[in-house]
């Protein structure tokens, strides 16, 4: 990369936030249910879950896979379908420990709970069973579920069994607690390090809070220009209260839903309101005037020193013609150093190979390539992109 021609770049293209067309007020819907989302499965789409499941089981049986094997199809089937992946977990849960943790997850955690009525239970036991044998996972998902049902004290307990860093999202969790002296002392700089070592491994959660921390006094030092850099790479990675915050169309999260859940479709239903009210820039507050405009050349000159986090930032701005206008020479270059450097966590390399084999496919701002972009988009699905994985699988819409 040539330094001085990136920071060029940067600092050329004009920063817009693109108005967009006028949709359908959000007034005139309602929200969706999450039975009317299971309506919505097509055929096409039961009959390749029904052969997807076949194809774990047969290997399984005939001892082509192990079961770890089967937990790891299952893993990366969930990005389309945590009923599939249930399926798949039910096949080694009596003997794998890590299929018994995953499989308590989908069964107690709220995103996918709803779809095994009557589980529930079962969960906790397949979770507790698994934190006996020692799995700090299943100590971590019972946390964030005891958290989830207000026993903070029990989630507490069960999160410093588990120990530090084992799973991003319980450490957003534990910062909330000391947030709001839940099961703990409340202490909001204690939050905000959590917040931060949350973001460290890409919780999009973690991140939006850390922005939103960044900018109150309250939790440490303010920094404009590192919380609007954290709240929109949270955007990035899928959350869509940090997009909004920053006055953003929200996407629906990136990650472990569909586009037929009902969290995505009402996310949807939102964006209308939002698009209508916020589909331009707002250059007033505090975090445009002390956190875009004043971080943006900072950012700039970190990514040509390499860091990884600005390029992404930088990339993903122009990729998304916010802030940084489209240039898919700007986007090449940040979002390729970041395949080289690798140490990015998974979700946010799932969007960089992603993005960039659509870029190999069709040849914007690089030469195209098909074996490369067939390479990267496989690479995204492993990681847990759901639209690299439905382009992988030939998953029906």
């Amino acid at each position: 990369m040539k330094k001085t021609l990136l920071l060029i770049s940067i600092l050329t293209l004009a920063f817009t936030v693109q108005a967009t067309g006028k949709s359908q007020k959000s007034s005139q819907k309602r929200y969706i249910t999450a039975e009317e989302v299971h309506e919505t499965v097509s055929p096409a789409a039961r009959q390749k879950a029904d052969a997807l499941y076949e194809s774990v089981r047969k290997a399984y049986t005939s001892g082509k896979l192990t079961s770890d094997g089967v937990v790891d199809k299952a893993l990366y089937h969930s990005v389309w379908s945590p009923e599939l992946a249930a399926r798949c977990l039910q096949l080694v849960s009596d003997k794998n420990v890590k299929a018994m943790t995953e499989l308590g997850y989908l069964y107690t955690y709220y995103k996918t709970a709803y779809m095994f009525p009557g589980k529930e239970s079962e969960g906790v036991r397949l979770l507790e069973t698994a934190a006996d044998k020692g799995n700090k996972k299943a100590m971590d998902y019972l946390g964030l579920y005891y958290n989830r049902n207000k026993n903070y004290d029990k989630a507490w307990k069960y999160f410093k069994a588990a120990g530090p860093d084992n799973i991003p999202f319980a450490l957003t969790v534990m910062g909330e607690m000391y947030e709001d002296g839940k099961g703990v002392k409340k202490d909001r700089p204690k939050a905000r390090e959590y917040f931060s070592r949350a973001t460290a491994k890409g919780d999009h959660r973690g991140a939006e809070k850390y922005g939103s921390a960044l900018r109150r006094q309250w939790y440490g030092d303010v920094n404009m220009p590192d919380a609007f850099f954290w709240s929109y790479i949270a955007g990035e990675l899928g959350d869509d209260i940090a997009r909004s915050n920053l006055r953003l169309p929200i996407r629906g999260e990136r990650y472990g839903d569909d586009t037929q859940t009902a969290f995505v479709r009402n996310s949807f239903i939102l964006t209308d309101a939002w698009n209508d009210k916020y589909g331009h820039g707002i250059t007033a507050e505090p975090i445009y005037q002390e956190g875009f405009k004043v971080g943006l050349a900072q950012r700039g000159l970190a990514a040509e020193k390499g860091d990884p986090w600005s390029l992404f930032y930088l990339g993903s701005m122009s990729y998304n013609d916010e802030f940084l206008n489209r240039s898919d020479k700007l986007i090449a270059e940040c979002y390729e150093p970041l395949v080289t450097d690798g140490s990015l966590p998974d979700c946010a390399m799932a969007v960089v190979y992603e993005r960039l084999g659509d870029m190999y496919r069709h040849g914007r701002g690089v030469k195209a390539n098909a074996t490369k972009a067939a390479e990267y988009t496989r690479k995204a699905a492993s990681l847990g992109s759901l639209a690299a994985y439905k382009i992988v699988e030939q998953i029906p819409d």
